[in-house]
């Protein structure tokens, strides 16, 4: 077993255990983002839609409210339980779950009209490998979409960031400064052809909950927050607001397409 083997059994691991935490979370849920994000595609009624990393599927759901057919993707069961469910529910008859390693999408080149990853990237071990992957299995005028949380470009701000994101989720490998990204879809062959940071505000204990530490690891993260509160050591504007804790993650949303 290679490493990023192993990195996705503990993403297995750690999301099999919090999937129906994960899954009640207001940034998963959040049904005026997700419909924003799928305005952004450009998304149409003849659109077929794969989304990587797709999770408890809300966004997957969102596209097939909107497209012709929607495929979510996800390394983890429990989630895809729940996306059925979920779907089922809304009685949703053009889309469906798909489980597997977002290395190697099951799927063939240019399949998909549209390749959507959300809220996933900081997962990866290897993500121009995965971007790669979206990019194969998209359609020669295909466009993707990219959005998740992003670190500062300040190299001791990035660090304390990713520091604390580890310690409550031991999947986390490193959210990306923008500079990063922009370095990435160029290695992929992608421009984007839109880009935007949105502010996504997070209460500190519904952050710290969604992981299910330990008491121990939960009092080393508050430590790490209290004492970056007045001097914002992780670039995330950590502050006392409304009596309780609350940050802001910069989240970036990038639409690419091939790049000329």
């Amino acid at each position: 077993m290679n490493d990023s083997d192993a990195h996705l059994e503990r993403i297995r691991a750690q999301f099999g255990k919090q999937a129906e935490v994960y899954a009640r979370m207001r940034q998963a849920t959040d049904e005026r983002s997700l419909n924003a994000l799928v305005q952004l595609t450009g998304a149409d009624t003849d659109a077929r839609v794969l989304d990587v990393a797709c999770g408890p599927g809300f966004l997957t759901m969102a596209f097939a409210a909107r497209c012709r057919s929607a495929v979510g993707f996800d390394a983890t069961e429990q989630f895809l339980a729940i996306a059925r469910a979920e779907a089922e529910h809304r009685g949703l008859r053009n889309i469906e779950f798909r489980y597997g390693n977002a290395e190697q999408l099951p799927f063939d080149a240019g399949t998909f009209d549209i390749v959507s990853c959300r809220a996933a990237f900081h997962h990866f071990a290897r993500p121009a490998r995965v971007l790669a992957e979206m990019k194969r299995v998209a359609a020669p005028r295909g466009r993707i979409m990219i959005a998740d949380m992003m670190s500062s470009e300040d190299p001791d701000k990035a660090e304390y960031h990713n520091r604390m994101d580890r310690l409550v989720d031991p999947t986390h490998v490193r959210a990306l400064c923008p500079s990063e990204f922009e370095c990435l879809f160029a290695t992929v062959g992608l421009a984007a052809r839109f880009q935007a940071t949105v502010p996504f505000d997070m209460e500190v204990e519904e952050w710290i909950a969604h992981g299910g530490v330990d008491a121990s690891t939960t009092a080393e993260i508050r430590a790490l927050v209290d004492a970056t509160i007045d001097t914002d050591r992780c670039g995330l504007n950590m502050r006392r607001q409304d009596g309780a804790l609350w940050f802001t993650y910069p989240s970036g949303v990038f639409v690419l397409e091939r790049a000329a």
